[in-house]
């Protein structure tokens, strides 16, 4: 049923049909005229928006997108791929940087996964999925950059939505909020407000096999691992600022944005280990509950300047974000097998977070259809980290000194960049480089001990767009970046996911390093085609040890020599008629690690398809429908193998009360097919996990326009 949909759909994409150019797509996601400092034709609403530099994904247009969260929306994203931890990859390459309205995010990958999943997709204008960005951008993310865009009015007057759902899967899941704006001559005042609760169950099964040596033909032992969660999560976000007209050439704006909320974990589950006759020498009823707390704090101040001259500005953001984020965790294990106790464990894992960034950047006029960009930019991070690790024996409490630490990362960040443009006449031209320089200062307090490290790192980047027609045009770009290993990945001291499975940080981690290449052709933006070649040295690459003693496995990472990323993406936009559209974004790309990790043998490089179809149809005036499939083969993530997924989505939309209301329904991963299964072999154990994700929901969605 999953191929026939997928082939039906795929082939109903390829059919040509009406599409605007890259210059109208810029601006139109509406069907309203909106007054912009360029020719604007109206036209219906558009899902995928290419760019020269990105493709934009516009989330108030999908139905199947409404009443779900930001990780739920990125998933749908095209390109982005979302792992069952909130890790995010683009075009099958880990490394991605985020940034909300243009900023980078500052939060772990944990942090982070928490407040998408607690950022109702509501809220949400569009994503950017930026693959090679110019100097102008942080060089941060070696895969590229997810810029998620939230919604801001600015008419004048009074405006605003207010938005609720209600969705259910194997638990409830329920958002509401609104956003308000209000704007009189030069002033203009500016606020919203989310609740956002999201139940949910996952169904986790690891299978762990021992063998005696490298060869992996002689089993030693086998571990069997099953658990059932239960994750819900609360959060309460709110923004509120004001923006003012100091003269017709000067805005300030100001904000204060909160994200406060809790999330916890109890998963009751099973671990036995069998022997060489398969007879149990280890059985344990297993339970852990996580309960986390955080409080973020954001306050922003920035403005725009425009100087006499034509066309050149000069724009300033600071922003200074402080953190606390509370993990106060429980594990227990029953052994029923033999007399081998576990240890009940607990742990308290305070985290505080402040972090201050500015920036100043200026656009200049040079000569005729000459430009520069020019900035500056600085970051400066603190985190604390004092964790408490105890375990109990003879009736108390004791402290387990192999896990407790108070690990302090301080990071500061300086940056400048140049871009220039140049716009013959069918030759577009943009090259940039930007320089970071970056001091680390490591404080491991419970050893005593420090460690410091500062680099100075040059990132040039080049794009060039030539059009032989109106209709013809190819273009070419090239970048350099970066992606550091964050505080918690430098952290050796032990973070515990239950009794047998922690992770452990890596200080010996250095940054990778990626030059990144594409070459593209397009023809009237209904078809789009480029070949892309990543190479990255000083690769992260996750690795584990399995300890039969103790029935413990050890996550972490280390750095491999090189790793390559290449591929071939396709995108296509058909209108069949007037009330059916069809979007069909088509990626085959592969990863090759050259390393020899621990006699891994599922490293080899794979061949993956990606293919999403999205169909759009506009059945009368005020009633839509949408439909979404999904497809990804086998791939490849470092010594893992993740096998093929599918999600097909559908919806409906009907607008109420005079076109001011509107309701959705929404059903996604109709087949229960979106689920993630990796395998493993390293060393003397091979590993298969396979996760039954909490991703079949119904959702029911009102917004009211005010």
């Amino acid at each position: 049923m999953k191929k026939i949909i997928t082939s039906l759909m795929l082939a109903f994409s390829v059919y040509d049909g009406y599409s605007q150019t890259e210059k109208e797509t810029d601006s139109i996601v509406e069907t309203t005229i909106n007054a912009l400092d360029e020719i604007v034709i109206a036209r219906k609403k558009v899902l995928y928006t290419q760019k020269s530099d990105r493709l934009v994904f516009n989330v108030e247009n999908s139905i199947v997108s409404e009443g779900g969260t930001a990780l739920d929306v990125l998933s749908r994203a095209p390109g982005v791929v979302v792992s069952q931890d909130g890790d995010l990859s683009i075009r099958g390459q880990q490394g991605v940087a985020v940034m909300i309205n243009g900023k980078l995010t500052q939060l772990s990958q944990k942090e982070l996964a928490n407040y998408l999943k607690a950022t109702t997709s509501s809220n949400i204008k569009q994503i950017e999925v930026i693959t090679n960005p110019s100097s102008k951008y942080d060089a941060a993310g070696k895969a590229g950059i997810i810029n998620i865009i939230l919604k801001k009015p600015n008419a004048s007057g009074l405006k605003g939505t207010a938005f609720a759902s209600y969705g259910r899967g194997r638990k409830n899941r329920t958002n509401s909020g609104f956003n308000l704006n209000y704007n009189k001559d030069k002033w203009g005042v500016f606020g919203n407000y989310s609740y956002t609760f999201r139940g949910e169950e996952e169904h986790k099964k690891f299978n762990q096999i021992q063998y005696t040596d490298f060869t992996r033909k002689e089993i030693a032992s086998t571990n069997h691992q099953t658990s059932i969660t239960d994750e819900p999560l609360t959060s309460n976000n709110f923004k509120i600022g004001t923006q003012y007209e100091v003269s017709p050439k000067t805005n300030l704006e100001f904000y204060v944005d909160a994200k406060i909320g809790r999330y916890e974990n109890m998963a009751d589950g099973t671990n036995t280990v069998f022997n060489t006759s398969n007879q149990p020498i280890f059985d344990a009823l297993t339970y852990n509950d996580s309960k986390e707390k955080w409080f973020d704090y954001t306050y922003a101040f920035s403005g725009v300047h425009k100087f006499n001259t034509e066309g050149k500005n000069m724009s300033f953001d600071f922003e200074y974000e402080t953190s606390k984020f509370r993990s106060n965790q429980f594990q227990s294990a029953d052994n029923t097998a033999n007399a081998t106790i576990v240890n009940d464990r607990r742990g308290y894992i305070p985290s505080q977070l402040k972090v201050f960034t500015g920036k100043v950047d200026f656009v200049n006029p040079l000569k005729e259809k000459q430009s520069i960009e020019w900035g500056f930019k600085t970051s400066i991070k603190n985190n604390d980290n004092p964790s408490v690790y105890e375990y109990y024996e003879n009736n108390e409490w004791k402290i387990d000194f192999n896990s407790t630490n108070h690990f302090e990362y301080n990071e500061q960040i300086y940056a400048a960049y140049a871009n220039y443009k140049y716009q013959l006449e069918k030759l577009n031209i943009q090259a940039g480089l930007r320089t970071e320089y970056t001091a680390i200062n490591i404080d491991q307090k419970t050893l005593s001990e420090q460690h410091k490290d500062d680099y100075l790192k040059w990132f040039p980047s080049l794009s060039l767009k030539y059009e032989f027609t109106n209709n013809h045009s190819a273009h070419a770009s090239y970048s350099k970046r970066i992606n550091r290993p964050s505080q918690f990945d430098l952290n050796p001291f032990r973070f515990y996911d239950d009794s047998f499975n922690y992770s452990q940080g890596n200080p010996n981690l250095i940054p990778e390093i990626t030059n990144a290449m594409e070459i593209g052709y397009a023809w009237k933006s209904n078809f789009m085609a480029s070949v892309y070649f990543n190479s990255t040295k000083d690769v992260f690459t996750e690795v584990y040890n399995y300890n039969p003693d103790t029935n413990t496995t050890v996550t972490t990472q280390i750095n491999v020599d090189k790793s390559y990323n290449y591929g071939i993406n396709i995108t296509n936009t058909a209108e069949l008629n007037k009330w059916w559209s069809v979007n069909t974004l088509f990626n085959v790309f592969e990863n090759k690690f050259m390393a020899d990790i621990l006699n891994s043998n599922t490293i080899d490089p794979i061949m993956t398809l990606n293919v999403s179809v999205q169909n759009s149809f506009a059945i009368t005036e005020t009633l839509k429908a949408e439909g979404n499939a999904q497809y990804q083969s086998k791939s490849n993530l470092g010594i893992y193998q993740r096998d093929g997924f599918f999600d097909f989505s559908i919806g409906i939309s009907k607008q109420v009360l005079a076109k001011k209301g509107n309701i959705k329904l929404n059903f996604t991963d109709v087949f229960n097919t979106n689920n993630f299964t990796i395998k493993s072999a390293v060393a003397q154990t091979t590993i298969d996990k396979r996760y039954e994700l909490d991703n079949r929901i119904a959702t029911i969605a009102f917004t009211y326009r005010i």
